[in-house]
């Protein structure tokens, strides 16, 4: 029997950004967060199995740290310059399981996030904005069609500054939108259905967001959260979802988040969501078109998502589960006193 593999890690990278003073952490959410990845029905004649799990960063609104990996083949964490994003990485040469289970188990401090923005100190951008193609280009993931480009023309045509076009496209977004899952296509993405429907979940409307902004020349660029059940705390571990955000570049703040379908599904009001998020939350990664690292073999992901990513011999792999929950630490801590 194979002897199984602690990984015992402490991640206290903090992530400084350039002019955001105003940045202020709120509330604070202690929690215990419990991840297993479960590669199900591994065929007989598999040669290597590979395991990418996301694997969650401290910033300036959360801490992450206490990781302990348990996997019965050695683990390693793997980061990714273009976006930012790290991985827990599993390879398995010629595994004799039917089944191979890796469980990650870490603590995170989530603050709110509280920005205040002053729309007077925006600046413009200005300068050299070749550091931003990344967040303006199209990609297999983000079209910035006709439909698209007309959206973001008729929505500058009387914005006089940078703070007013954003501005624009988030009223744009979310008095367009609707928070509806009940017509099928959700939850993709899909700038164009997103432009017809006017229907979709939190990917959709933040897709749309981030499209319309690269036509406008403004840098977004979604956000993957673990989603926790909102204004509950949690003694013992319930179920985790998924949630995806995005954020906007404004000059003299930095990387400034927004959260378009959680005010318009009224968890909290919409001027709160313009630079301001709950707490009920933790940021796994950033981008569209997402390279995982060491890279795939199939082709690029639409967002760093909450399932595990598996390949068995080069080819991506759906035969997965995942057992992710959480529970709230101050719950625990107060017992003990």
């Amino acid at each position: 029997m194979l002897k199984r593999v602690f990984l015992i890690l402490s991640v206290t990278i903090l992530l400084v950004i350039n002019g955001i003073a105003s940045a202020e952490r709120g509330e604070i959410k202690k929690l215990d967060i419990k991840y297993t990845a479960i590669v199900k029905e591994i065929p007989k004649d598999a040669k290597t199995v590979e395991i990418w799990l996301p694997y969650p960063q401290s910033d300036r609104y959360q801490e992450v740290y206490n990781i302990k990996v348990d996997s019965p083949y050695p683990a390693s964490v793997h980061y990714e310059p273009e976006y930012g994003n790290s991985f827990l990485y599993v390879k398995i040469n010629n595994p004799k399981e039917k089944e191979i289970r890796v469980t990650m188990n870490f603590l995170a401090d989530r603050y709110q996030a509280i920005n205040k923005i002053e729309p007077e100190k925006v600046g413009e951008l200005e300068g050299d904005i070749t550091q931003y193609k990344l967040f303006l280009s199209e990609n297999q993931y983000k079209a910035v069609n006709k439909d698209v480009q007309k959206i973001a023309q008729d929505l500058m045509k009387d914005k006089k500054t940078y703070y007013e076009k954003v501005k624009a496209i988030y009223d744009y977004v979310y008095d367009t939108m609707e928070y509806d899952k009940s017509v099928p296509g959700f939850g993709t993405g899909d700038v164009g259905r997103a432009c017809t429907v006017k229907k979709g979940n939190c990917i959709d409307f933040h897709s749309l967001f981030s499209a319309v902004a690269s036509a406008a020349g403004i840098p977004a660029r979604e956000v993957s959260n673990f989603d926790l059940p909102f204004g509950e705390v949690a003694p013992n571990y319930c179920k985790v979802g998924f949630h995806c955000s995005v954020e906007v570049l404004l000059p003299n703040y930095g990387w400034i988040p927004l959260d378009i379908s959680h005010a318009k599904k009224g968890r909290g009001t919409k001027e709160f969501y313009f630079g301001s998020l709950d707490n009920f939350r933790l940021q796994i990664g950033h981008g569209r078109n997402v390279l995982l690292s060491p890279p795939q073999k199939g082709q690029r992901l639409n967002l760093v998502s909450s399932e595990p990513y598996v390949e068995i011999d080069g080819v991506p792999y759906e035969k997965t589960d995942k057992d992710l929950v959480y529970k709230d630490r101050i719950t625990v801590e107060a017992k003990l006193q």
